[in-house]
């Protein structure tokens, strides 16, 4: 396929000159059109610009609380107003099909700390509520 008929066309054109003033219109014309769409919005920014006006006047935090007492006021309203079978309460009863467990004879139980007999207090495994004896030191340690 030869490219020469479409050179031929583009030296054609190599000499056309736009009109005189062709560029002043163009700018011209092309804001006249700016300022025509500006004036003449669509159907869809006319409906979000109304949707914004009407939800920027409304207070969240105020429907907010009204919208939770409402809420408080349903449940507790629905809560109370249950249908109670009877007046009176109900009791339970439990059966057991086995005597309680007696035991014949206790022995107190004491719950004091007897000190240790001795002063060795070096054994394999020492009560952990007693602490070795030192002597008081009232410095704070350099290292751990």
């Amino acid at each position: 396929m030869s490219h020469e008929p479409m050179h031929r066309i583009i030296r054609l054109k190599r000499y056309e000159q736009p009109r005189e003033g062709y560029f002043d219109d163009f700018l011209m014309e092309f804001h006249k059109r700016q300022r025509a769409e500006l004036l003449r919005p669509s159907i869809g920014e006319l409906l979000m610009d109304r949707i914004h006006a009407i939800l920027s006047e409304i207070r969240v935090p105020a429907m907010a609380y009204a919208g939770a007492a409402a809420v408080a006021v349903v449940a507790s309203v629905v809560i109370l107003h249950q249908p109670g079978t009877t007046g009176q309460p109900r009791a339970y009863a439990a059966s057991y099909s086995q005597p309680p467990v007696t035991v014949p004879s206790m022995q107190p139980v004491s719950l004091r700390v007897e000190p240790p007999t001795s002063d060795r207090f070096d054994s394999l495994f020492p009560p952990s509520y007693l602490l070795r004896p030192r002597a008081a030191n009232h410095e704070s340690p350099l290292s751990f």
